[in-house]
């Protein structure tokens, strides 16, 4: 099966949150959706004028002053030079290895991930997304899709699949809504030993069981999305 890339993010798991079914969800979350996990860097943060925010990210990272100013800079050349997307996604493993060298190494449970989309979704979603942004407006997720290109494999594990939809260049996922319960329920639900959806099969009917409206999720399209972590 072929995974199209929508970009590789670096993240920090988090202690699974207590509206979360413990019997279900595993004790630490792995999720592509900044609404669970932080995402670095912080693009809202750097890109901000809050000065309270960026001295709070500086302390929360544990780096200087002007480890800080750098990463700034680093992102906002990456960005011009069309390699760094908004709101926080690298377009290439190399890319995310970069900068997580740079400036994160000392972070020990950091983590990079790559998000893809099966081939199969790519045009819905695409057709989904288009009316919703013009060209000019679109996200990195909605670009690098529109390239086609396969994800990044070497150096991976394959984590499995998470529910999510897309909205405004980032995901809510299906942890988010609480619908791992709805899932057990209705289904037979069991996520692998990474925390994740372990076939397309069962993501696909927990897909079409969140896009039914009278469930109450958010307005979005929600698909299988594929998830994998990358050496570092």
């Amino acid at each position: 099966m072929k995974v199209i890339s929508g970009g590789y993010c670096i993240i920090t798991p988090v202690v699974r949150p207590d509206y979360m079914d413990k019997q279900l969800i595993p004790d630490t979350i792995l999720s592509a959706s900044d609404c669970i996990c932080d995402f670095h860097p912080e693009i809202n943060v750097l890109w901000g004028r809050s000065k309270e925010a960026k001295h709070k990210y500086i302390q929360r990272l544990n780096i200087s002053q002007s480890t800080y100013e750098e990463i700034e800079n680093w992102v906002g050349d990456k960005f011009e030079g069309g390699i760094f997307a908004y709101p926080q996604v690298f377009t290439t493993i190399e890319l995310a290895k970069e900068f997580l060298y740079k400036y994160l190494c000392h972070i020990s449970d950091s983590r990079i991930i790559g998000i893809g989309l099966p081939e199969k979704y790519v045009d819905e979603f695409i057709e989904y997304e288009e009316p919703l942004n013009a060209p000019e407006n679109q996200y990195g997720i909605e670009k690098l899709l529109l390239k086609r290109l396969p994800i990044e494999e070497k150096d991976s594990k394959f984590m499995g699949y998470e529910i999510l939809g897309y909205e405004y260049g980032a995901f809510h996922s299906y942890l988010c809504n609480g619908l791992e319960k709805d899932f057990n329920e209705h289904f037979k639900f069991t996520l692998n030993q990474n925390g994740f959806i372990p076939s397309l099969e069962d993501a696909a009917r927990y897909c079409e069981y969140s896009n039914n409206e009278d469930v109450g999720t958010e307005p979005v399209l929600w698909l299988p999305w594929a998830i994998y972590e990358y050496t570092k």
